[in-house]
C-alpha cells in the first residue's frame, strides 16, 4: 500500500504516496512528524511531546501549545494519519513510513526549544552521515530580512528597601514579555548586566551590546503606590523615541511585575515599529533593504484605501523579489490580497482570495514561530479563506507566543464576532486597545465593536463607533456599507441611502454577484448580511 513517507536525511521533506510534497507544515508541525517518525512505533507521550517541541514554557502552556498544533496538523493531513489521545501522540505505521537517506540528520533543521536542540544533537551524533557541500547563501545588502536588536536596561530604583529585588524583577518580566514580540531580537538580560559598573553613555551602552534602541527605566515607590517611568532610547544618538509612565498598586508582587510587562511590551512595539518604518523611509526604494520594504507597506496597508492598498502591494513584491521565501513579507501581502477580497477593491474578488491562498500556504510553514505573520494570516484565514476556525487557532496561537500583541487581539475580536461570541468579542477589543492605545489600527477596533452592538441590537452605539472610526480613518470608505446596513435596521431609511450611496461611490460597477463572491461568510448576523445582498433594490443608483 503506497505511503506518505517522512526523509529524515538531508532537509526535512513529507511526500504523498505520489512523491508530492506536503506543504503548509509548521516549524513545530515538521518537528513533531520527525520526532514521531524516528520513535518505536511512530509514538510518543504527550507530556514528553509538549516539553520537548515548547521547552520555554510552563507545562499548561506547552500542552494548550501541543494542542493548537495537532488541530493545524489534522487539518493538513489525510484523516486518521496522525492520531492523539489524552496519553498519547502518534502516527498510523500503515499510513506512514520512515525514510533515511543522504545528507545530514534534518539537515538546516533548527527550533527555538532546547529540548528538541538536545534531542537533535544526540541524533546526529548518533547518525554522522557526511555533509553534502552546501550552497553559498546569497549575501546581497538587499536580500537581508534583519530585525532590529534592543536592550533592556537595569532599571535605576528609587525609594525601595536595599536588597529587595522587586526592581530586578521588573526589569526581568519586560525583557521576558519583549522577547516574546518575534518583531525584534532582545538581548538576554545577562549580557546587559555584564557591561561595567560605570556609567555608560547610551550610544556607548548600545554599541558594546550591539543594539540599535535600548529601554531604560526608573521605578520609584512610596507607600503602596508604584510609579514605573520607561523610555524607548535610539541607541546611535541617545534621543528618546518614546516615554511612558504607569502608576499601580503594590498588591501581589508578581501580579504587578506582570500587569507592568504587558503594558510595557505591549506599547513598546507599536513605537518601536514607527521608528524602525521612519529609519526605513529615509532610504530611497531601489536602496531598501527586503525587511525595509515590507516595513514601510505598513503604513500604506492600514490607510484601508484601495489605492493604498495597491501600493503596499507593490512594496511587498519588490520584498519578496530580493528575498523570495521571506514568510514575513509572505504573510502580510495575504493579508492586503483578503482586503481587496473583502473590502471590493476589486471586481474580481475569487482572483484576489486565490492570490491570498497562495501566500498563506507559502507564508505558513515560514513563520510558525513569528506573532506578527501569524496575525497576518489569522486575518487572511477569516477575510479570504472563509475559514474561521483556522483563523481562530491562528490568532490563538499569535498570542501563545506574545499575549501582548495588540494586533492578534484585534484579529481574535473579528473571529469571536463572526463566530456569533459576541461578548468575548468586546472583550478582546477592550484588551487591544488597552495594549496600545494609539495604535494606527485604533479606527478598526471601533469597527469591530460597532458590529458586535449591532449584532445585540444597540443601532446607536454602532452608529456612534462607525462615525467615530471613519472620523479617524476617512478613506476607508468600505465602512459606508456597516453605516448603510445598521441605519437600515435602525429604521433610519433616509440615512441609510445616503451612506449607501456614499459606499457604492466608492466601489463603481458593484454587483450583487461580486458581493456575495468578495465578503466573508458571515453568519452571526443574517439580517444584516441578507440587507446587504439588497443593496441594488434599495439604494437607487440614479
Amino acid at each position: 500500500m503506497p505511503k506518505f513517507i517522512v526523509h529524515l536525511n538531508g532537509p526535512f521533506r513529507m511526500t504523498d504516496p505520489d512523491g508530492h510534497g506536503q506543504t503548509g507544515l509548521s516549524r513545530r508541525a515538521q518537528a513533531m512528524l520527525a520526532y514521531l517518525a524516528s520513535q518505536p512505533g511512530f509514538r510518543a507521550e504527550r507530556g514528553l511531546l509538549a516539553d520537548l517541541l515548547w521547552s520555554d514554557r510552563s507545562e499548561a502552556q506547552a500542552r494548550a501549545s501541543l494542542r493548537q498544533e495537532l488541530s493545524m496538523l489534522k487539518r493538513l493531513l489525510p484523516e486518521g494519519l496522525l492520531s492523539a489521545d489524552r496519553q498519547a501522540v502518534w502516527l498510523d505505521p500503515d499510513l506512514v513510513q520512515c525514510a533515511r537517506g543522504d545528507g545530514d540528520f534534518l539537515q538546516g533543521f533548527d527550533l527555538a526549544s532546547e529540548g528538541f536542540e538536545d534531542w537533535l544533537r544526540a541524533e546526529r551524533a548518533r547518525d554522522p552521515a557526511p555533509t553534502a557541500p552546501q550552497p553559498k547563501q546569497a549575501s546581497a545588502e538587499q536580500g537581508r530580512t534583519e530585525q532590529p536588536a534592543l536592550a533592556v536596561m537595569p532599571f535605576d530604583d528609587l525609594g525601595g528597601d536595599r536588597g529587595d529585588m522587586f526592581t530586578e524583577g521588573v526589569v526581568e518580566e519586560i525583557t521576558g514579555a519583549l522577547s516574546r514580540v518575534q518583531a525584534f531580537h532582545v538581548i538576554a538580560r545577562q549580557s546587559v548586566y555584564a557591561l561595567p559598573k560605570t556609567v555608560l553613555s547610551a550610544p556607548d551602552a548600545a554599541k558594546a551590546l550591539g543594539v540599535d534602541y535600548l529601554l531604560e527605566g526608573s521605578v520609584r515607590r512610596s507607600g503602596e503606590r508604584v510609579r514605573i517611568s520607561v523610555q524607548l532610547v535610539l541607541g546611535r544618538n541617545g534621543h528618546t523615541l518614546w516615554s511612558a509612565r504607569f502608576d499601580d498598586r503594590i498588591d501581589d508582587l508578581f501580579d504587578l511585575q506582570d500587569r507592568i510587562a504587558a503594558q510595557v511590551a505591549g506599547q513598546i512595539s507599536p513605537n518601536l515599529r514607527s521608528a524602525e518604518i521612519a529609519r526605513a523611509r529615509r532610504h530611497p526604494s531601489e536602496a531598501r533593504t527586503a525587511y525595509e520594504l515590507m516595513l514601510t507597506a505598513l503604513p500604506h496597508f492600514w490607510i484601508h484605501d484601495s489605492q493604498e492598498n495597491d501600493r503596499a502591494i507593490a512594496l511587498l513584491d519588490a520584498a519578496l523579489e530580493k528575498s523570495p521565501n521571506y514568510g514575513t513579507a509572505l504573510a502580510q501581502r495575504a493579508w492586503c490580497h483578503s482586503h481587496r477580497c473583502c473590502y471590493i477593491w476589486t471586481l474580481q474578488p475569487e482572483e484576489a482570495r486565490r492570490m491570498a491562498r497562495a501566500d498563506f500556504d507559502a507564508a505558513l510553514p515560514q513563520v510558525d514561530e513569528h506573532a506578527p505573520a501569524l496575525t497576518a494570516l489569522s486575518a487572511t484565514a477569516a477575510l479570504a479563506l472563509q475559514d474561521f476556525r483556522l483563523s481562530e487557532e491562528l490568532a490563538l496561537r499569535a498570542l501563545d507566543i506574545d499575549p501582548n500583541n495588540a494586533w492578534g487581539w484585534l484579529r481574535l475580536g473579528w473571529v469571536n464576532c463572526y463566530l456569533g461570541r459576541i461578548h468575548d468579542a468586546l472583550e478582546h477589543f477592550d484588551r487591544a486597545e488597552a495594549l496600545s492605545p494609539l495604535d494606527p489600527f485604533l479606527f478598526n477596533i471601533d469597527f469591530g465593536r460597532s458590529a458586535c452592538l449591532r449584532s445585540l441590537r444597540d443601532y446607536d452605539g454602532s452608529i456612534a463607533l462607525i462615525e467615530k472610526g471613519l472620523r479617524a480613518a476617512p478613506r476607508a470608505k468600505w465602512a459606508y456599507r456597516m453605516l448603510f446596513g445598521t441605519l437600515w435596521l435602525k429604521g433610519d431609511q433616509k440615512g441609510a441611502v445616503e451612506a449607501g450611496r456614499k459606499w457604492l461611490a466608492a466601489h463603481p460597477g458593484l454587483s450583487k454577484q461580486v458581493l456575495l463572491d468578495g465578503i466573508p461568510a458571515w453568519d452571526h448576523d443574517p439580517d444584516y448580511v441578507n440587507l446587504l445582498t439588497r443593496f441594488d433594490e434599495i439604494i437607487p443608483l440614479d
